[in-house]
C-alpha cells in the first residue's frame, strides 16, 4: 500500500513512521481493496497532537482524525476510527453482492 506521510510543526521520527506503516498494512484485512493512504501528523498547540488519516478504497474515500495529548494516542484513535469505517464499508459491499437478483425486483 502506498502511504504518504506529512508532519507539520515537528519532525516525525523513523520509529513513529514505521509503526504507522505496520498498522496501516494491517488495515488490508478489514478491506482488501485499499489503493492508497495519507497520514498527516500535526503538533498544533502546546499540549495537543492531531492525526488525520485518509484511506482511498475502490470508489470511496475514508477519513478519520483525532486530537490527543500525545502523538501515539492520536494515531491509535484515528486508526481505530478508520478500522470501524472500513469494516462497515466491507460489510455494506458484501451485503450488496450477496443478494440474489430475484430479491431485488
Amino acid at each position: 500500500m502506498d502511504i504518504q506521510f506529512s508532519a507539520r510543526h515537528f519532525n516525525a521520527s523513523a520509529g513513529l513512521q514505521d509503526r504507522i506503516q505496520e498498522e496501516m498494512d494491517k488495515l488490508a484485512k478489514f478491506y482488501p481493496n485499499i489503493t492508497g493512504a495519507s497520514v498527516v501528523l500535526d503538533h498544533e498547540v502546546e499540549h495537543q497532537r492531531h492525526c488525520d488519516i485518509t484511506v482511498n478504497i475502490t470508489g470511496n474515500v475514508i477519513t478519520a482524525s483525532a486530537d490527543e495529548e500525545n502523538m501515539g494516542k492520536a494515531v491509535d484513535v484515528a486508526l481505530e476510527r478508520v478500522k470501524t469505517q472500513l469494516k462497515k464499508a466491507n460489510e455494506k459491499q458484501n451485503d450488496h453482492r450477496s443478494q440474489p437478483a430475484s430479491s431485488l425486483a
